[in-house]
């Protein structure tokens, strides 16, 4: 039964605490010296399910009628994922440290968290904070969340998309939202006015990057070995076109990381994008190429060390510079040559689940289950590998 004045008053202290339940968690504490406090017993809204209970003040100077009203915004706190306990606690913490809710704090909080959920050493984690750095903290960053309005997010994503930077502009939209997700649930922000800002800005017309045609292949691999610059930076574009890899993924390539006998490339689960182990069958040229390399770089750990210091990997922009130099600026790029072996691999009718898990993309259907189309993958790879490389490269063979 919901309580009355008249049963709080009529209630007497004992030599015990008597809890006297107004329903759907609030209720009321009276202790043996007789103070009568308002509490509310509510389950976390974090999906642990444990319980947790907060103080409403004490009666009579927090009324019935105004604990229920307290009681009522508490529910509403729960239904919209708050923890009504934590945000308190963020209030309080806002009082004594006006700075402790500014964007740039939050920021550091949910890039942690990013951090270890996306390996701290990943391009994706350093990019992000990059990203905040660079386009967002220098206009918004000492500001409360709650402080920072619409317009204002609205302003610095146009800054970007007037640059022609879509896709810096898509990301940074997305990681600021994100950190608003996090401050509301938290209880450091009211809302997040980043929802629905997407109505009033330009989608950016995704772009492939650049990369040749099937019929221009000929000219690159020609172009590839005449190269008099870095004997290992031809090496390594030469194995982009045997590989398909990710030129990041083969730039920190390690020798212990290749099988000679078996002619298999492992790539460990923290290097891939997609976050799992990746193996690439090597064909003939492939291993030529390899062994070629092993006399310039084999008695370091990495395939491609720095010119400079060998303890550090070669720059990410090396391969793209030498290509510039060959004559294809604004043709080709590095990862283009992803999209060009998986052209030429449809056109020759191999079927596109093997050729998209050659390029380590995540295959259609139920998570979790090794499909049949999987299974052939697996199993026909080092063949079209095969048959790819002595299309390019007809005249090489095994040494």
């Amino acid at each position: 039964m919901p309580l009355t004045a008249r049963k709080i008053e009529t209630t007497k202290p004992v030599d015990k605490v008597i809890t006297l339940s107004d329903g759907s968690g609030l209720e009321l504490r009276i202790t043996p010296n007789g103070k009568r406090g308002w509490r509310f017993r509510y389950v976390r809204p974090d999906g642990s399910r444990r319980r947790n209970m907060i103080s409403l003040g004490v009666y009579p100077t927090i009324t019935l009628a105004r604990a229920r009203e307290l009681a009522l915004d508490i529910r509403r706190q729960l239904a919209d994922g708050i923890d009504p306990g934590e945000h308190r606690k963020a209030e309080r913490e806002q009082q004594e440290n006006p700075h402790a809710h500014t964007l740039r704090v939050i920021a550091e909080e949910w890039h942690a968290g990013k951090a270890q959920q996306w390996k701290a050493s990943s391009r994706r984690t350093q990019g992000s904070w990059a990203a905040l750095e660079r386009h967002v903290f220098p206009f918004v960053g000492d500001k409360g969340l709650d402080d920072i309005t619409p317009m204002d997010w609205l302003e610095l994503l146009r800054r970007l998309e007037q640059q022609g930077k879509h896709e810096q502009k898509r990301k940074v939209h997305f990681f600021c939202r994100d950190i608003y997700r996090l401050a509301v649930v938290t209880g450091r922000a009211k809302n997040n006015p980043l929802n629905d800002l997407g109505v009033a800005l330009v989608r950016g017309k995704s772009k492939n990057m650049a990369h040749l045609d099937a019929d221009e292949l000929p000219e690159l691999v020609r172009a590839i070995e005449v190269y008099t610059g870095n004997e290992l930076v031809k090496h390594g574009l030469k194995l982009l076109l045997l590989t398909a890899v990710r030129p990041g993924e083969l730039r920190l390539a390690e020798w212990k990381e290749f099988d000679f006998d078996r002619a298999v490339w492992t790539i460990p689960a923290d290097r891939m994008k997609m976050g799992r182990q990746h193996r690439v069958p090597l064909p003939r040229q492939a291993m030529d190429t390899l062994r070629q390399m092993q006399p310039i770089s084999g008695h370091y750990p990495h395939l491609f060390p720095s010119r400079n210091d060998a303890s550090k990997i070669m720059s990410n922009m090396t391969f793209s510079m030498a290509l510039k130099r060959m004559g294809f600026e604004g043709r080709h790029v590095p990862h283009g040559t992803r999209h060009t072996v998986a052209t030429g691999l449809k056109e020759a009718g191999y079927p596109g689940e093997w050729i998209e898990m050659q390029l380590s993309h995540k295959l259609p259907g139920i998570q979790g289950v090794y499909t049949h189309a999987e299974h052939m993958a697996v199993e026909q790879r080092p063949a079209m590998m095969q048959f790819w490389a002595d299309k390019l490269y007809p005249q090489t063979t095994e040494l």
